[in-house]
């Protein structure tokens, strides 16, 4: 019995033992972290005498490491540790004080612990640490953001984020604004102190995009300036920050493939859930400006795609983006607008070479796409038409594109097009209305008859709101007494309400018998709201393939306030 004894104590010491160890491991497996860093991250008025900056750590840290600092006042030399390689320290070798106002930050770089595991903390890329304090200012210095929340380059934030907050170091003048964002529709409100900006979203229960850089930029330009109570101007401010990419959707980019037809890449994001038969979604590119740099233009494709992932996933549809150029094009009296699909995009004198006739380019990116998504085992049936939309020159390449192939299209909603959607007339009560404004010399640009009667088919949801002011009428290859009429017709002046023309294009479209909604969003300005998206996603949800289709017909709706 006691030699029984000894063999169960012994098996309990080998359990207890091997639990030890491995708990013991477990510790010494540990990522370190950054305990403290005097002067804290985040610190005011701190002396532009400062010689030396501290940072701890958790665990004894291998001291091959760099650091960098944002301004070469501070003089950087070789760090220094403590005995224990725990402390940090950095030493200015410089011999004059450190500029007064600045924000000082410093960014460490390749940190590990003895046992070789990185540096982990939330927001920063693993063994890299980033920390920032401001130095002493006076009532003469201009204002400065000293941090951000989200802190600036954070990662992984969360979706459900419901504001965004901006620190500055002196009391704020609160009725100065002046900021760029591609964050959503937001209200703005101030500490007490005037110290604080709050950011806060309208429709929180909307998650933000995944994967998406949200990039802010304070006085991007001379105007309403942010600015603190003795009127010093900030200086132009970055700061962005990054959401978790828990996708719920596969993100595919497909190279530029000429002999398929195509001379751009274009994005792909296929959800995890789709319909069946399943229907493309194809949103045209905006980049919102020309650029010669090819990488301006697909960054902005990415991120317009992973604006409407969700809508896809919610419409349970694959979602195709391309990366069409906007080249600069002097030549061209305000340039060869390829996003807006315009009459030099489709006369090759002007658009020759790789950005020729990029509707059929599209089209080539069209097939290719049901091409890969047919040999997807997970997908039974692909269906041979697409849905399209877009907003601004994305909503008139879609309104131009439908007009012009219609074959291709199951429904199309675009939003503010250009100002004026597609006529699908080459004359109306005596004006002709030559492309882009009506379909007048398009044949001779297309090298085909335009195709009412397969366009009459096509159910369209052409929408704008009635603040919406922002024209792109384009008359410019006109002669000057058509273009006079049109104007004469659909008001040129500066600035109009181009909700105004809605009730001229509708009874044009009404005039062939097209199937198209106009409506008419009271109280919103150029933007696209969630009301505008949820009525689009019903839109396609009903014109589903395996839906009964509406009958064709045209409809003008002016929505009730409380919509």
């Amino acid at each position: 019995m006691f030699k029984h004894l000894l063999v169960f104590c012994g098996c309990v010491f080998c359990i207890l033992f091997i639990t030890f160890t491995q708990t013991s491991a477990q510790a010494q497996s540990d990522p370190p972290y950054v305990v403290s860093t005097n002067p804290a991250h985040g610190a005011i008025g701190v002396s532009a005498d400062i010689k030396n900056v501290y940072v701890t750590f958790s665990k004894s840290m291998n001291t091959k490491t760099s650091y960098n600092t944002n301004n070469s006042a501070w003089g950087l030399g070789p760090p220094q540790w403590s005995a224990d390689s725990k402390i940090l320290t950095l030493v200015n070798h410089s011999t004059s004080p450190l500029p007064k106002g600045i924000v000082l930050e410093f960014t460490l770089f390749d940190m590990k612990d003895k046992e070789g595991n990185l540096l982990r903390h939330p927001g920063f890329w693993e063994g890299s640490y980033k920390f920032s304090f401001t130095m002493e200012y006076s009532d003469d210095d201009p204002p400065i953001v000293i941090s951000t929340s989200p802190a600036n380059g954070a990662r992984d934030v969360s979706r459900d984020l419901e504001r965004v907050v901006v620190h500055f170091n002196k009391a704020m003048n609160i009725s100065h604004i002046n900021m760029t964002t591609n964050f959503p529709s937001f209200s703005i409100s101030w500490s007490n102190d005037s110290r604080s900006l709050y950011l806060i979203r309208a429709d929180p229960d909307t998650p933000l995009s995944a994967g998406m850089p949200y990039t802010f930029t304070l006085n991007p330009f001379d105007g309403n300036n942010f600015r603190d109570t003795q009127g010093n101007i900030l200086p132009k401010t970055n700061f962005s920050f990054t959401t978790i990419a828990d996708y719920d959707y596969e993100l595919i980019k497909v190279p530029a493939n000429y002999a398929k037809g195509f001379d751009w890449p274009y994005y792909f994001a296929i959800p995890n859930d789709l319909s069946s038969p399943t229907t493309l979604l194809v949103e045209p590119n905006n980049t919102g400006t020309w650029s010669n740099d090819l990488s301006v233009h697909e960054s902005s494709a990415l991120n317009l795609l992973r604006w409407r992932a969700d809508f896809a996933v919610k419409l349970k549809v694959p979602l195709l983006v391309p990366t069409f150029p906007r080249p600069f094009t002097p030549e061209v009296p305000g340039g060869i607008y390829t996003h807006a699909l315009d009459w030099y995009s489709l006369n090759t004198d002007y658009s020759s070479g790789s950005i020729e006739r990029i509707d059929l380019q599209l089209i080539a990116m069209i097939r290719d796409a049901q091409e890969k998504l047919r040999a997807m085992e997970h997908i039974d049936n692909v269906d041979s038409k697409i849905f399209m939309m877009g907003f601004s020159a994305s909503g008139a390449f879609t309104s131009r594109f439908t007009a012009l192939h219609p074959h291709i299209i199951r429904a199309s909603a675009s939003g503010s097009g250009g100002g004026w959607p597609l006529a699908p007339l080459a004359n109306w009560q005596g004006k002709r209305l030559g492309y882009p404004v009506g379909i007048a010399g398009l044949a001779d640009l297309i090298g085909k008859p335009f195709d009412l009667a397969t366009l009459r088919k096509v159910p369209q949801y052409i929408y704008v709101g009635d603040q919406d002011q922002n024209d792109a009428l384009d008359t410019r290859v006109l002669p000057e007494d058509e273009k006079k009429a049109i104007c004469d017709w659909l008001d040129c002046e500066p600035l109009p309400y181009i909700s105004k023309r809605w009730p001229y294009s509708r009874e044009i479209y009404e005039s062939v018998q097209a199937n198209a909604q106009f409506v008419i969003y009271p109280g919103v300005a150029h933007t696209i709201t969630r009301q505008m998206f949820d009525d689009v996603q019903n839109f396609f949800e009903s014109h589903k393939p395996e839906k009964t289709k509406a009958l064709p017909g045209v409809m003008m709706l002016l929505l009730d306030e409380e919509e």
